[in-house]
């Protein structure tokens, strides 16, 4: 299944280099989807490493984070990234429950 994780994270890289070429665009927001192969117990959910590395490295930094379910109760998260000239410092802010 590494090539389903291989393609959302290319999917979401093309996405954000597109994003990352229109000047007007400061900021840049995602869904990742909980893989069907996490067992989940807790630990890495390598898909969304995978694609959070594939948007930053087109220039956005992660500056916000929130989860919630989905309807079918597997996790979700909605990561806003700004562009990394826009002056953001620090970490990222992280809402949720």
């Amino acid at each position: 299944m590494g090539w389903v994780k291989d393609k959302k994270a290319e999917e979401l890289g093309r996405q954000a280099a597109e994003a990352y070429a229109d000047p007007a665009k400061q900021v840049f927001a995602a869904l990742l989807n909980s893989p069907a192969s996490h067992s989940g117990i807790s630990s890495e959910i390598g898909d969304w490493s995978q694609m959070v590395t594939a948007i930053e490295a087109e220039g956005w930094q992660l500056t916000h984070w929130t989860a919630s379910l989905d309807t079918k109760g597997r996790p979700q998260a909605y990561p806003l990234f700004r562009r990394t000239n826009a002056g953001q410092a620090g970490g990222a802010q992280v809402w949720g429950h």
